[in-house]
């Protein structure tokens, strides 16, 4: 089993390393001994194709309980190999999350295109 205290620092560098654009600014929180525990052990069973596990790490990622660092695609990651072993949960969240983030990704460029529009407008008078 993996020491706690790897675990732990492992969890926080993973935190705030994040993937690039999807971690907000947020207060780092150490995990307790059990809940790095937990996740150790829920990262050894998913790798190994858990989809309970693949699961629950999901929902940590998505809730921000590791290391209170919110990482949604992350969370999708692990969401799509549970989905893809059979789990139901799992598949919704998949396409929720997959319609936030879709969401979230094209409002930017939404504003630039209406932003064009009226730029178009303009010349076009």
């Amino acid at each position: 089993m993996a020491n706690v205290g790897t675990v732990i620092l492992v969890v926080l560098c993973m935190t705030m390393v994040g993937s690039r654009g999807d971690v907000k600014a947020q207060a780092l929180q150490l995990l307790d001994p059990q809940a790095a525990q937990q996740y150790a052990s829920n990262s050894e069973k998913a790798a190994r194709g858990d989809p309970e596990a693949a699961y629950r790490i999901g929902q940590a990622f998505e809730s921000g309980r590791l290391g209170g660092v919110k990482d949604l695609n992350k969370a999708l990651r692990f969401y799509k190999l549970a989905a893809q072993k059979g789990h139901q949960q799992a598949a919704a969240r998949v396409a929720q999350l997959e319609v936030e983030l879709g969401q979230s990704q094209k409002k930017p460029n939404t504003r630039h295109s209406a932003l064009a529009d009226t730029d178009n407008s303009r010349t076009a008078q």
